[in-house]
């Protein structure tokens, strides 16, 4: 059973990994601007959802009753893009896709004052419902900077962007965030139960 679980978490890694390779593929080779902006929020989608499948996986929790939060992280990944269409006011994929400078929701400062909120709102309440959502919320969003991070780095207003990330680092980071998000929720979660003996909610 431990080897198959195993495979699972090793198949989820690369196909995160192979996924972010095509769709830069797909990105680079479009005919046209309407494809290319499918092809490459489609490629947002589909790793935003394998990354929350295999925090699910590596969470030990039945998939099929976490679907919900697979299908979530995976439109929101997608969803993140219309702030280019709000950024451009318009709705013409050439305005969308030139704009001046990134649209607001590509501020990774965004989703991380968002988890710190839900966080925090989630200790404040007793909200399993709500820490749960802080960790799709960041990483939905981190998903989607780290693959836009190739190509102009990760913004941190008010503080600037980082240089653009290294293409190899980039396929790297794709395919460990998901390990170092599992990380991360266990050790909150393993403070707020020794602090307040709080149960949390099944992931």
């Amino acid at each position: 059973m431990w080897r198959e679980g195993l495979w699972l978490r090793f198949l989820l890694t690369c196909a995160i990994g192979v996924c972010s390779i095509l769709g830069d593929l797909g990105l680079k080779h479009g005919k046209s601007e309407s494809e290319r902006a499918v092809f490459d929020n489609m490629t947002h989608a589909t790793v935003g959802g394998l990354t929350w499948t295999l925090i699910v996986v590596l969470s030990q929790k039945p998939l099929i009753r976490n679907m919900n939060s697979v299908f979530s992280c995976f439109l929101l990944a997608s969803f993140i893009d219309l702030d280019h269409f709000i950024a451009a006011r318009s709705w013409h994929i050439h305005d969308a896709t030139h704009l001046q400078k990134r649209p607001f929701l590509h501020c990774t400062t965004v989703p991380i004052v968002l988890w710190i909120l839900f966080i925090f709102l989630s200790n404040t309440f007793h909200s399993p419902i709500l820490e749960h959502t802080s960790w799709v919320i960041l990483a939905s969003f981190l998903s989607h900077h780290i693959r836009d991070g190739t190509r102009r780095g990760l913004w941190f207003c008010p503080f600037g962007s980082t240089r653009p990330i290294p293409y190899y680092l980039y396929v790297s980071l794709c395919m460990f965030l998901p390990y170092i998000l599992y990380w991360l929720m266990n050790l909150h979660t393993f403070a707020q139960k020794s602090n307040n003996n709080i149960t949390f909610i099944d992931i």
